[in-house]
């Protein structure tokens, strides 16, 4: 849990759109913004990524999380680095962005 109240605060300082940088190909600036913006908004509230039963991600306060979330918290954490991983390899191929998953778009 320790960890995750640092990440709240790093997310609330905007550390999604740093690490976001610029645009890719069929990306805006204003897509990436909003992306980070609805990051901070939910960093704010106190808000962390879970995935559900179904595979897809919902939030829950950090104040609710047990232990037994834990693996459903690292599973959606797995897919938002998985992505940011993604977005290095596509920049690095000079590539257009790859999909933005569903719970950050």
């Amino acid at each position: 849990m320790q960890l995750e109240r640092r990440q709240l605060g790093e997310r609330r300082e905007g550390s999604l759109r740093r690490t976001l940088g610029d645009p890719l190909p069929g990306e805006t600036v204003e897509e990436l913004d909003r992306i980070a913006e609805e990051d901070v908004l939910r960093a704010e509230q106190g808000l962390v990524a879970v995935m559900v039963e179904d595979g897809s991600i919902s939030y829950k306060p950090l104040a609710d999380l047990l232990r037994q979330d834990m693996p459903s918290r690292t599973a959606a954490e797995g897919v938002q680095v998985g992505w940011l991983k993604e977005r290095v390899e596509h920049r690095r191929k000079g590539q257009d962005s790859p999909s933005i998953p569903t719970h950050l778009g």
